[in-house]
């Protein structure tokens, strides 16, 4: 039984699974306009994606799915929308200016964009131009470009023009988001000039340049204001900057005053006034209403009044934002929108508009809420509000996810075994949507409140339903099969699991069981009580199984028979239950066996009209009685049909004497019994061969419509009608028509062109066919008239002056054409002087020549070609330049210098051809103009330019030609201007050089040459400038007066041994001259200003000291390093002085050697150039490191006793550093030590005891410093006495004190006996 539970569960767990993730999404949901230029075409992507990659499809607002037209339209497959280049006699309102949406589509659902307006723009012939405009000096002005409203939309001002110089907005120039050129602090100079504006159309690109317009400038004098620039209304977006144009002339000085809604406007925070008025930041719906600006003078006043819309975008939400229900369950979806008021609310679902039906509701104001109810699979998907508003929408979408909402079993209950009197909980936990109702059975009987049962229930906060059934004290009835089914509207699901009360074993009672043969049947075995030992199943006393369609269970007591049959199946089954080794129970059950009917299958053959009919229904098997009727398509057989019917036993027969259409049908047999009702079930055919009821025929289709080649038939089945094709006029070869969105078979079998091109025409085949008889067909031909079309013209053309020009245009479509031309909105007739127009045919198509003789000025501007037939008509626009050369400037002298004169020219017409170039002559006034010097080729951008190399106080007469590609304009105005004084051209010449000491330096000089002079030299300047490092590389200037053709000057207190630069320039009342070539020279040497400094000493042994130091810097050094000395001496102990040495090296560092060991010297260091020694460093000391001692200076011993010597010695005469101690040894035999002894470094004596008596010693000593032991005395030998006699230890020598001074002389004598001591001076 545990087993089949797991089964059952596990079946429905699976039944249902969530889709793979996936989701809908726009890439740009703005995107609701495209403009294009009907000349370049247009690609539209489709707004709209998704995960996985979704089918992106294209719609007309009707929506009607678009189709591909060939070079017209084309849908690509990733969803582009492309709109080919066309004429404008191809244009069609349907596919050029419609309103289309795509849609996504993959398994998330299916979406739709926002309506995106398609709009194609014609060319179309227009001029821009500018007027010219008063104003006071001081004042403002204000140019605008007037553009034709017919293109106001679609062109816009990209720069202005002064002259030919492009303007940028600065501090006096301003052009307006309007186009307008506003020049501020107007000055008289602002008069001389032209101005145009350039002008862009957005989507052809074809530029416009105006006519050229003056300023004139007048002085300022009282007046009212006068209204410059304004405005009648404005629209905007919210969010939006806006301005509000309000510019007067006036003065004094208008005041300007805002209102709205005539209040007081406050201008701060987002409202600011302006140069050009009043602007508005960052606009919002609330600033909509009536603005007046009014501008104000003590002499009058004047107003602007206008009206600003402020739109807030259409914007639509959708809530709640992410909804996950369930099958069967409720969905409610808010739409709240902003922005325009009176808008319409629509809701799709995946793409297909939602109406209120059973289960959907609409409700709300303007729609806003939808309710849809009992949802099921297929509602899941995405969901869209649509708002309109005008040309304007707006949308948003969710996605609607329906999970399976079929119950499911979360967790259950599990097979167990308890004791009698034993509390019981079974408990299943249940989710699904709606929520699932739990019912409990035990063992298939329904579990009854008050049955000793007790059933509850909950709901989580998960949303599942928990069902507990329990038992407060079992009893062995209590066990068995206990079952819970959960079942809501999506489905049911059921769990099942056997509990054991432990008692007696026995079978519940059994009910007799009735089977129906060839279908499957269970016999259940229920036992109570547990243990048990077996369940077994028996018939007729045969144990079961027996065969192979029997199954026992004998765990739980089913037994299952398969394919039931009567003969073998029917009868009594006994359950024996073993509830003992030698004691069983048993109960039986009667199983009876109905059999259903069985009908032999039978099939309608094939009949025509007006035949016969006899059909007969046998039930070959099945218990009796049967009852046999019949029905026509699932609705018993009307009497009208005129069908009899014989019913005999277990037979009935259908009879139709005469066939007839309304006899088609599908008939069915039903056949029942107590067993069950079975049927059996034939179509009836009744044939009719095809006919045409229209046959197809001859016609014509205009290129660009629709047409419709008319073919219908009939016939039963009913007739499939299939079109072939063959292009063209020949013998036709017909082939199959590959239907699209441009060619459609309609419902009645016609064939539907929507859009007829040239390559449609030729010869169709309407061929009708239904297998009944022979197929019928009936060919056509469809001619294709095609409308006239211009198909060549030339959209820009340049013709010159006085010449001939020809224009041609070149059309095709059904003759006859007619070809008119027109200039502007006149038509051209033969009357009209100078133009000729001729017509001719060449091959398909016709070709117009006007030829205009010859060309003049007025001729420039747009003339237009317009084929036109009986199919419709087009036209070419060409816009004819006539150029010539230019007309000539009008100069006038802007500034005069002594040597150049700066022009200045305004530009007239520049004869319809760009101005290359400008051309200036300039002469001497008595010169002829053959004789000009000649500037050619000053670029077209300037209006301004300069003559240089004139001569001071000369006079001059200047002219000007204007050049543009065709020619040169005639000689501009002649002007004579007499040029400045000028500063002296040349410099002073033989200017000489020579130091005359370490500071000082002598300048001479002679006056420039005369004839570069330029006036009376009255003064000169001499620059002077250090070229040291660091020096400053300005010059020093001195100005000095003149003395005559030749001048000297010395230059003191400079720096010693510098190199300078020096120079020398004229003046006179002009002004200075040039500088004379610059000279270089140096101050003499000096000797060094400073010794070297971080001047370092080392020892770094006994003898030697290694000394280093900085090199001094160039400022110190006053001339050529030729190296250093350093000077040094020994500081000896008796305060003398040792030698003073000196030494030279050319590197900053030396090692001195050869010196006193352990000696403090002096050492300075000094620089010394060719002037000599320099400064001495500081005196710094350093001494020389110890070394070992000499040997002592002398060594003397002498016997004291029989055992004892003593020892003395004079210190060593080279001390070469601090004596530490004395080391006395006692050799015997020598060199063998027997014995060492220290003495402190101030003794100069030792006793030497423990001696052998008349043995002799070697005795020795030897100085130690810390650098180690020096060398040994003089080896002196000895030896003890018992006498021994008197000796002196102390040494003879020179000693020398200060007068005045105590003095002990020692004397030191030893002896056995100890010997007298005797003192003598001078022997006496």
């Amino acid at each position: 039984m545990w087993i089949l539970a797991l089964s059952l569960f596990q079946s429905f767990a699976n039944v249902f699974s969530e889709e793979p993730h996936s989701s809908l999404y726009f890439v740009n949901a703005s995107l609701q306009e495209v403009v294009f230029a009907s000349t370049s075409g247009t690609l539209v992507p489709c707004p709209a994606a998704g995960i996985p990659p979704v089918t992106l499809r294209w719609y007309l607002a009707t929506g009607e799915e678009i189709y591909d037209v060939p070079g017209i339209r084309h849908v690509h497959p990733n969803g582009t929308l492309q709109i080919f280049p066309f004429p404008p006699s191809s244009f069609s309102t349907l596919i050029h200016d419609n309103t289309y949406y795509c849609t996504a589509e993959n398994p998330s659902g299916k979406i739709r964009s926002q309506d995106v307006h398609i709009k194609a723009v014609l060319r179309e012939p227009y001029t821009v131009r500018v007027e010219d405009q008063k104003t006071m000096r001081g004042n403002v002005a204000v140019f605008k470009c007037i553009i034709p409203s017919s293109v106001e939309a679609y062109v816009t001002v990209v720069s202005w023009e002064k002259d030919t110089v492009s303007l940028v907005s600065g501090s006096r120039f301003l052009i307006t988001s309007t186009g307008a050129l506003y020049i501020k602090d107007v000055q008289n100079e602002d008069g001389l000039y032209n101005y145009r504006c350039i002008t862009r159309h957005r989507y052809t690109g074809e530029t416009r340049q105006s006519n050229s317009a003056r300023l004139f400038v007048s002085d300022p004098t009282n007046s009212a204001p006068s209204i410059l620039d304004g405005f009648d209304h404005r629209k905007a977006m919210a969010g939006q900057r806006v301005e509000l144009p309000c510019k007067a002339l006036g003065h004094p000085e208008p005041d300007y005053r805002w209102l709205k809604d005539n209040m007081p406007l406050e201008l701060s925070g987002r409202f600011q006034k302006t140069v050009t008025g009043l602007l508005i930041e960052n606009s919002r719906p609330s600033d909509s209403g009536s603005y007046v600006c009014e501008v104000s003078n003590r002499y009058g006043t004047a107003k602007v009044i206008g009206r600003l819309y402020v739109k807030q975008p259409l914007k639509a939400t959708i809530s709640p934002r992410k909804v996950k229900s369930s099958v069967g369950s409720q969905v409610s979806l808010s739409c709240s929108v902003t922005g325009n008021e009176d808008q319409e609310l629509s809701w799709y679902r995946n793409g297909e508009i939602l109406n209120p039906g059973k289960n959907v509701r609409i409700t709300g104001l303007n729609h806003a809420n939808l309710i849809m109810d009992h949802m099921v699979k297929s509602d899941g998907g995405a969901y869209q509000c649509f708002v309109r508003k005008d040309k304007l929408s707006a949308q948003d979408y969710v996605q609607v996810v329906l999970e399976d909402g079929t119950p499911k079993i979360i967790s259950a209950f599990s097979e167990k075994v308890v004791s009698p009197a034993e509390p019981v909980s079974l408990v299943c936990n249940v989710k699904g949507t709606p929520l699932p109702t739990v019912t409990w059975t035990l063992d298939d009987d329904p579990i009854l409140k008050g049955s000793g049962h007790r059933i509850s229930q909950m709901i989580t906060s998960e949303g599942n339903v928990v069902s507990y059934l329990n038992i407060s004290s079992s009893q062995v009835r209590d066990g068995g099969v206990y079952r819970c089914t959960a079942n809501n509207s999506a489905g049911v699901v059921l769990y099942q699991a056997r509990i054991n009360v432990r008692g007696p074993a026995s079978i519940r009672p059994m009910k007799n069981i009735t089977a129906i043969a060839g279908r499957d049947t269970y016999i259940h075995c229920r036992v109570i009580g547990y243990p048990y030992y077996s369940i077994k199943w028996y018939k007729n006393a045969n144990l079961l199984p027996f065969n192979h369609r029997q199954v026992a269970f004998e765990n739980n007591g089913t037994l299952k028979l398969s394919d039931v049959q009567k003969e073998v199946d029917e009868g009594e089954y006994t359950c024996n239950v073993l509830v003992q080794p030698q004691l069983s129970t048993s109960q039986s059950v009667h199983v009876t066996v109905k059999v259903p009917p069985f009908i032999q299958p039978f099939e309608f053959p094939r009949f025509s009209i007006g035949q016969r009919v006899f059909i007969p229904c046998v039930v070959v098997s099945g218990d009796l009685p049967i009852t046999i009727t019949w029905q026509k398509d699932g609705r018993p057989i009307p009497a009208s049909l005129g069908v009899t019917i014989d019913n005999i036993d277990f037979t009935s027969s259908l009879r139709i004497s005469n066939l007839s259409l309304m006899h088609n049908g599908n008939y069915t047999c039903i056949a029942r019994n107590e067993a069950a009702a079975v049927e059996h079930q034939s179509q009836l055919i009744v044939r009719v061969p095809p006919k045409f009821v229209v046959q197809p025929r001859d016609q014509d289709g205009i290129y660009g419509k629709a047409v419709i080649l008319n073919c219908s038939a009939e016939g039963y089945p009913v007739p499939t009608i299939v079109w072939k094709f063959s292009k063209g006029a020949g013998v036709p070869q017909f082939q199959p028509i590959a239907l699209n969105g441009r060619i459609q078979v309609l419902s009645n079998g016609s064939l539907l062109i929507k859009h007829v091109v040239e390559e449609d025409s030729g010869y169709y085949l309407c061929k009708v066919s239904n297998d009944v008889g022979a197929d019928v067909s009936k060919s056509m031909y469809l001619t294709v008239k095609i409308p006239a079309m211009i198909t060549s013209y030339p959209n820009t053309t340049l013709a010159t002056q006085g010449q001939r020009k020809e224009m041609s245009c070149t059309a095709h479509g059904e003759k006859p054409i007619i070809v008119r031309w027109e200039k502007e909105d006149r038509i051209i007739n033969p009357e009209m002087a100078r133009y000729l127009v001729s017509t001719k045919e060449v091959g398909e198509e016709v070709i117009s020549t006007l030829q205009i003789l010859p060309t003049v000025r007025e001729d420039s501007g747009f003339f237009s070609c317009h084929a036109i037939n009986s199919y419709g008509e087009d036209r070419g626009i060409i816009q004819l330049t006539v150029q010539e050369p230019p007309d000539p400037p009008e100069i006038e002298i802007k500034d005069v210098k002594a040597r150049t004169i700066t022009l200045r020219w305004t530009m007239g017409f520049d004869g319809n051809s760009p101005i290359t170039g400008y051309d200036i002559e300039c002469k001497n006034k008595s010169d002829s103009w053959d004789s000009a010097q000649r500037t050619k080729d000053v670029s077209p951008q300037l209006n301004s330019a300069t003559i240089i190399d004139i001569h001071p106080s000369s006079t001059y007469s200047i002219r000007m030609y204007a050049k543009n590609r065709i020619g040169k304009s005639e000689p501009s105005n002649e002007i004579t201007i007499t040029a400045d004084e000028a500063a002296p051209d040349g410099p002073p010449q033989e200017v000489h050089l020579e130091p005359t000491s370490s500071q000082s330096i002598r300048v001479t000089w002679k006056a420039p040459k005369k004839h570069l002079q330029n006036g009376i030299i009255r003064g000169y300047q001499i620059g002077y400038r250090e070229y040291s490092t660091g020096g400053n590389f300005q010059f020093n200037i001195i100005s000095i007066d003149t003395t005559g053709d030749s001048e000297v000057y010395t230059l003191d207190n400079l720096n010693k041994f510098t190199q300078y630069g020096l120079v020398v320039q004229a003046c006179n009342r002009a002004g200075t001259g040039p500088s004379s070539q610059e000279i270089i020279t140096t101050t003499l040497e000096d000797v060094p200003s400073y010794p070297p400094e971080n001047v370092q000493a080392i020892a770094t042994s006994p003898e030697s000291i290694s000394i280093s130091w900085s090199t001094l810097s160039k400022e110190a050094l006053n001339g050529i390093l030729q190296g250093f000395r350093v000077i040094y001496w020994a500081n000896l102990i008796d305060g003398e002085l040792g030698e003073i040495k000196n030494v030279t090296t050319t590197q900053p560092s030396l090692e001195l050697d050869g010196l006193e060991k352990y000696t403090n010297y002096s050492i300075q260091v000094l620089a010394f150039t060719r002037a000599g020694d320099g400064v001495r460093s500081e005196q710094i000391f350093t001494r020389t490191k110890e070394d070992v001692p000499g040997p002592p200076a002398g060594v003397k011993a002498a016997a004291a006793s029989a055992s004892m010597v003593f020892v003395s010695w004079l210190p060593p005469l080279k001390l070469n550093g601090i004596i530490r101690k004395y080391t006395v040894f006692c050799s015997h035999p020598y060199p063998t030590v027997i014995s060492e002894f220290e003495a402190s470094p101030d003794s100069f004596s030792y006793r030497i005891p423990n001696l052998s008596r008349n043995r002799q010693y070697s005795v020795w000593v030897v100085a130690v410093t810390s650098a180690g032991r020096g060398n040994s005395s003089e080896i002196i030998t000895v030896e003890p006495l018992a006498k021994a006699p008197a000796r002196i230890l102390t040494f003879s020598g020179t000693v020398t004190t200060p007068w005045m001074k105590d003095i002990v002389l020692p004397c030191k004598a030893v002896g056995d006996p100890s010997p007298a001591v005797k003192w003598m001076k001078d022997r006496q």
